[in-house]
Parts: C-alpha cells; structure tokens; sequence
C-alpha cells in the first residue's frame, strides 16, 4: 500500500487548524464567563455566594460516601475553573467589555 506524498504534512496542518479553532471556541467561552461573573453585578455577587458556599464546605465529611465525596469535588473544580478563566481573561487583557 502506497501513501500519498503529502498525507502527513495534510495531516498535520487538519490538526492544527482543528486545534486552532478549539482555542478560539475556549478563548470565547473564557470571554462569555468573564461578562457573566465580573461585567455583570449579579454574576459577580453569585460567584462570590459559589465561593463561599461550595468552595470553602468541606469536600468529605465523617458520614460521606465516596460518591458524595465526588460530587463535592467535582462542584468545586467547575467553581474554580470559572475562576481560572476569569483569571486568564483579565491578565490577558481581553475582556470585550
């Protein structure tokens, strides 16, 4: 079987160009969040319940299952990536206000 001379290099460049287009697509996510939870009164004033009441609360308490336990985490890690992104927009400088 014979492969076509620039099947890598179309390969390659299709990665790229896909992996081009999921960074604008997190980078315009990142942008929305940053509208949501900063730009916004509320959205900032409900971040800041999130912390508070998700983020600080224990993540295993003596009673929990291991279950619970990754619902817990997991809730957590979804308030700190929002947290993460609103970060990365800010020392970006892109914040299409």
């Amino acid at each position: 079987m014979e492969i076509p001379e620039n099947s890598l290099d179309n390969f390659i460049d299709e990665g790229l160009k896909q992996a081009d287009e999921t960074l604008k697509q997190l980078e315009q996510g990142s942008v929305l969040v940053h509208k949501v939870f900063c730009q916004n009164p509320d959205g900032r004033e409900l971040l800041t319940q999130w912390k508070h009441s998700m983020v600080m609360l224990p993540t295993v308490e003596p009673n929990s299952t291991q279950f619970e336990a990754g619902i817990n985490e997991g809730i957590k890690k979804f308030v700190r990536n929002l947290i993460v992104q609103i970060e990365t927009i800010e020392t970006s400088g892109d914040k299409h206000e």
